[in-house]
Formats: structure tokens, sequence, C-alpha cells
């Protein structure tokens, strides 16, 4: 699990890079890798969670700087890296050392991409939505961006916080 983990710190490392390939971007990436690759020697989620955070403003700074045209696809991508990063390493660091059946890693498996579709399907809407109400609003003000921002995370949280609810631990024998 930890070359896997490994693979997605170098994608997540890599969106940034591939927008804007200088001074600034390429330190917060290199930060963002090493940060990555220390948290998955230890099996951090913590540590793997800042390499995360960096690697997401390396890409703000270099979309910043470079100003390309709008491209919905790669923050996808983006985004479904660092969740699969982060549940990657949880995973590893709660079963580090113990041998795990086919049928757990394929239930994990079926678990985190019905996560990952969840979220994609909901970063495409939210992209058509956007689009469909950008047409109206040309001259919208920063905050209003900002409003909407901050609903989008606020339903994102909010769907984490019902998937982890409804997940039951099985009673403990003793």
């Amino acid at each position: 699990m930890r070359l896997a983990a490994a693979a997605l710190v170098l994608v997540a490392t890599a969106f940034p890079l591939a927008i804007y390939a200088a001074a600034p971007v390429t330190w917060l990436a290199l930060a963002a890798g090493l940060a990555g690759g220390m948290g998955v020697a230890l099996l951090s989620v913590p540590v793997v969670t800042v390499a995360g955070a960096l690697a997401v403003i390396a890409h703000a700074v270099a979309l910043l700087i470079a100003r390309p045209a709008l491209d919905p696809v790669s923050a996808i991508a983006l985004g479904a890296t660092l969740m699969l990063l982060l549940s990657l390493v949880h995973v590893a660091g709660r079963t580090a050392g113990a041998a795990l059946g086919a049928s757990v890693v394929a239930s994990q498996v079926r678990e985190w991409l019905m996560v990952l579709a969840v979220g994609v399907l909901a970063a495409a809407l939210f992209t058509v939505g956007g689009t469909a109400l950008a047409s109206g609003f040309r001259a919208v003000s920063l905050p209003m961006v900002v409003v909407a921002a901050a609903l989008g995370a606020g339903l994102a949280m909010a769907g984490v916080i019902a998937l982890v609810a409804t997940r039951r631990e099985p009673p403990a024998t003793g």
C-alpha cells in the first residue's frame, strides 16, 4: 500500500507543476512531495494531510500565476487523487502488518470508488451549475464567489459527516 500511496503523492505534486513549473510553485510542490513521502513512510494521515494542503496551495499559486483556461477536469482529478491518498494511508496505517483477505481489500476499494464517484458527480454538477449561473452574473463580486465556495465546502463537509455517522463499528467482544 505504501507504493500506491507514494505514487499518489507524486501525482498530486505533479498537478501544479504541469500548470506552471517555476520557482514558487516548484518549492511548494517539493515541500508537498517531501511531506507526502514522510507521511507515507510513517503511515501518518496528519502528515499526508499537510502534503495534500501544500499540493492544493501549489495548485492555486500555479493557477494564479499562469491564469490558464478553465479546466475543471484537472481540478476534479487533483481532488480525487488527494481523497484516494488520504484514504489509502489511513487504511494502510490501521492495517499495518496485518494480512488482508481479498474480500476485505475488494470491499475497501468499492467503498473508495463509491465515495470518489459521489465526489466527482458533485463537482461536475457544481461546475455545470456554476457555468449556468456565470452567464447570468458576469459582473458578480468576489464576496459572492466566496459565499458560493463556502456553501460548496459546507455541503461537502455535511456529506463526509453523514458518511462517517452511518458507519457502524462491530460490537466489542470480551
